[in-house]
């Protein structure tokens, strides 16, 4: 699970099914802007994957607060 923050507002954290802590990030990096920081908050479960729905490569908005 990957954080996103953008100065003031709320963090935004998605689900997002890579290989890696790094590839997730670097997937989500590329859709950032200046300003915006990114951080690793945890691990997905299978369980919790399969839940959502998500293949591999695909990510999902889990939270905005």
């Amino acid at each position: 699970m990957i954080a996103v923050r953008h100065k003031r507002d709320v963090p935004r954290v998605y689900a997002v099914v890579a290989h890696s802590a790094e590839a997730a990030l670097a997937q989500l990096n590329g859709l950032t802007i200046d300003g915006m920081g990114i951080e690793v908050v945890g691990a997905l479960s299978r369980d919790l994957t399969r839940r959502l729905g998500l293949k591999a490569g695909e990510m999902q908005l889990i939270s905005t607060h």
